[in-house]
């Protein structure tokens, strides 16, 4: 049974995300770095579906993230459980944007060490943790690279988002303002790798399972991944699809859609009230329009299943 004082902790939590206090109010860093630093049970290193997590509650960029784990010990639950059923064991799995590496402990518990978890993030502290993530829970057959996958091996910018650690974008800064919704911004960035994930996996064809969530590069990253996706008649996809990003990355979100139900032949369904729901009810969309109107707003983005029939 959750203590008296974890409840709290909850709640504060919850409340000030709610009146829009984050780690950029005055005094807010230092008042969590008491409760949660001192006080929070589970101190840097927490369980989460079956497998270690290492997050501090000290670092002022990542207490967003340490509540969000922390108190819901589940992150999008409708897309975990359907991953969960999903991917099995022995399985290749690839995670492109893995954050800290919430898809990619997920994937490897489920793989099992006969398995393979292939994990890109480009993000250099993101990066940190989730190589300590990996380490500390010995899945010694995860491979975590600091690179983005793209449309082109090289080098290109990544802007480095103040307000979210997940939602950093290659290229153009755009993406992180047009989003921010009054959240504090400032341009900045820094130069990373980009590979492809066809030369990447040059001589490793198969892959069973892929998790896309790369915050409006998502057409850069299927163009880079063409060979892998017609080697694989039975790959399955989850894709964060993130229209407004897309648009200001220079790309066209209707033209994505096209080009999974058209040029790959891919059935598309949504995942649904991600946040809330307890069962997986997935919607078949069989149109460009339907994916497009399925948002509740335009500047929503929502998780796709995608999967030849």
């Amino acid at each position: 049974m959750k203590s008296i004082l974890f409840r709290f902790l909850e709640k504060m939590a919850d409340f000030s995300g709610r009146l829009g206090i984050n780690r950029n109010t005055p005094g807010a860093v230092k008042l969590y770095e008491f409760l949660f630093g001192y006080f929070w049970p589970y101190k840097n290193v927490i369980e989460i579906q079956g497998s270690k997590m290492c997050v501090n509650a000290k670092d002022p960029n990542m207490q967003e993230t340490f509540e969000r784990y922390a108190s819901n010990k589940i992150h999008e639950k409708s897309t975990t459980d359907l991953f969960k059923k999903t991917v099995r064991k022995g399985d290749t799995v690839v995670d492109l944007g893995a954050n800290i590496g919430y898809f990619t402990l997920l994937a490897a518990n489920l793989v099992g060490n006969t398995g393979k978890v292939y994990s890109f993030e480009p993000e250099p502290k993101n990066f940190s943790y989730l190589k300590k993530n990996v380490e500390i829970n010995n899945y010694d057959y995860v491979e975590a690279f600091n690179k983005a996958v793209s449309n082109k091996n090289g080098k290109t910018s990544l802007f480095v988002c103040s307000y979210d650690t997940g939602h950093h974008t290659i290229n153009q800064y755009n993406g992180i303002e047009s989003y921010s919704r009054g959240r504090h911004t400032e341009k900045k960035s820094i130069e990373i790798d980009t590979v492809t994930l066809d030369s990447f996996l040059a001589n490793k064809t198969r892959v069973d399972a892929l998790k896309m969530d790369v915050e409006g590069a998502e057409m850069l990253a299927l163009k880079g991944m063409d060979r892998i996706i017609k080697a694989n008649p039975n790959i399955k996809m989850f894709i964060e699809f993130f229209p407004l990003l897309i648009e200001k990355m220079g790309d066209s979100p209707r033209e994505f859609i096209r080009k999974i139900l058209e040029d790959y032949k891919f059935s598309i369904f949504a995942i649904p009230d991600d946040y809330n729901a307890s069962n997986v009810q997935l919607k078949k969309l069989n149109s460009i329009d339907e994916v497009m109107s399925f948002r509740k707003k335009e500047e929503d983005h929502i998780n796709l299943f995608v999967k030849r029939s």
